[in-house]
């Protein structure tokens, strides 16, 4: 397993290597992309594998402005991403695959996911709104702890297998990471998020790869992120 000094997307070329040499372990590959970029580095590697992308739901945005504290003022490559966003007078950046990289993606055969996320959207509008946590916050929070990719990763295969582009029950090779980039590298058996804690057929945690030493956390109030 690869530990990384520093989480964030400055690990990415690694996790791309971790995929090529692990790739043939796996039935699928899925990864989480934003704006598709990191997606398109693991398709240029060419796996072997069919490769998913699974990017936001509608309706999420960074605010730039709300980016002096938390993880894009204190991770070196997050900081450098908002430093640079402030360059070129963007105040909030969509969430969603850009408009260059679905053409890309398109022309590559690899499917792009859009949807709810597990973990995240009601019970983020209901802490948000109504200044409440749920058990899906316990639950995303304590994932976290591993690192932030682990929870997006799980999530990712989670809303592939609901969205029908991959079956239950296969090995997933699941990159993900913290903010942007990818640092987190899982073996994860499939299940639909319906499915999530069955006793037998469940989602399942086999193998890490690679991971980020001491996980940087987003604040549960995540005010960049709207």
């Amino acid at each position: 397993m690869i530990i990384f000094d520093l989480p964030g997307p400055d690990n990415t070329p690694e996790i791309v290597s971790v995929v090529k040499k692990e790739a043939s372990r796996c039935d699928y590959i899925v990864i989480a992309s934003i704006t598709g970029s990191s997606a398109l580095q693991v398709a240029a590697a060419d796996p072997g594998k069919p490769i998913v992308c699974v990017t936001c739901p509608q309706g999420m945005y960074w605010e730039v402005d709300k980016m002096d504290t938390d993880l894009f003022e204190s991770n070196p490559g997050l900081r450098s991403i908002r430093d640079q966003w402030r360059q070129e007078g963007k105040t909030r950046i969509p969430m969603e695959i850009t408009a260059d990289n679905k053409v890309k993606l398109d022309a590559s055969g690899i499917p792009v996911v859009k949807g709810t996320i597990p973990f995240f959207g009601p019970s983020f509008s209901i802490r948000l709104h109504l200044r409440q946590v749920t058990s899906l916050d316990i639950i995303a929070k304590t994932l976290e702890l591993i690192s932030p990719g682990t929870l997006v990763a799980l999530e990712s295969v989670l809303m592939a297998t609901d969205a029908g582009v991959i079956p239950e029950g296969v090995r997933v090779l699941a990159c993900a990471g913290t903010e942007r980039g990818l640092d987190t590298c899982w073996i994860i058996r499939s299940a639909s998020s319906a499915n999530l804690f069955h006793p037998n057929c469940g989602a399942r945690l086999i193998e890490l790869l690679a991971k980020p030493g001491i996980a940087e956390t987003p604040d549960i109030s995540i005010e960049y992120l709207r």
